[in-house]
């Protein structure tokens, strides 16, 4: 009676872990495609020539793996629901595999995080010398954009335009909670702080994501392939047992 709760408790814990594991897989999708929807990362780092088809591929291989995640949830409910072998090791394996490519993923973006930095880095020192009439279309239209999602002015110094600012610069037409968040100097009516503080840390917390969210559904899929294996080897009759030193255990014995 024992073993028969304890497995009917592993089957519904694995049902339950398979549902949470589809909703990863539909996270993963939606982070990989907000990344490469993101006009001011993507266009930031094309900025700087640095390497964008590796932000892009790694965000393509995170879309890929959260559509895997999702169907092996849907291996993952039917093989615990009638606890069927051949669905429960098909499961297990292609979560190890899965497991592993996601720490890839993670770790090629961690590996770049500094990179990708101070690539950005220089490029916004660069932009920061040049005056705003002599930047090309492309990198003032990455100025202009910046400076209206960010609510911010130049690149390292709000003075960096001077004396000619450009049109996103000015605070004085915008709402008056512009004002109440002391963003917006009224004296001068432009934008109080410089931008190159938000673009970096905009940067850093899309690679963090990049980064995090994979190792975090790698660690996650150990446990469903634990408690799979588990249900696996109770289909051999009784409950499943483990060699240790010589020594063989009865789960839930």
């Amino acid at each position: 009676m024992a073993v028969g709760f304890a497995m009917n408790c592993v089957k519904s814990l694995l049902i339950l872990f398979n549902f949470m594991f589809w909703l990863l897989g539909v996270g993963l999708v939606a982070v990989g495609a907000s990344i490469i929807g993101d006009g001011k990362t993507i266009h930031a780092l094309r900025l700087t020539e640095f390497d964008q088809q590796l932000l892009t591929s790694t965000c393509n291989a995170m879309i890929a793996v959260g559509v895997i995640a999702i169907l092996i949830g849907f291996i993952g409910c039917a093989g615990a629901a009638w606890e069927n072998k051949c669905l429960l090791g098909t499961f297990i394996a292609i979560m190890g595999v899965l497991s592993l490519i996601e720490i890839i993923i993670g770790g090629v973006a961690l590996a770049n995080k500094h990179k990708a930095e101070n690539y950005l880095k220089e490029k916004i020192d660069h932009i920061s010398d040049t005056q705003y009439q002599n930047l090309t279309a492309e990198v003032k239209k990455f100025v202009d954009t910046i400076q209206a999602e960010f609510r911010c002015c130049g690149m390292k110094s709000v003075r960096d335009w001077a004396p000619d600012y450009p049109g996103t610069c000015n605070c004085t037409q915008k709402t008056g909670d512009d004002v109440q968040d002391g963003v917006c100097d009224t004296t001068t009516g432009r934008w109080k702080k410089p931008c190159d503080t938000k673009i970096m840390d905009n940067l850093r917390g899309a690679i963090s994501v990049m980064a995090g969210m994979p190792i975090a559904v790698a660690f996650i899929t150990w446990i469903g392939m634990a408690m799979a294996f588990v249900l696996f080897r109770s289909k051999d009759g009784g409950p499943p047992t483990f060699i240790i030193r010589g020594h063989e255990y009865k789960a839930f014995a």
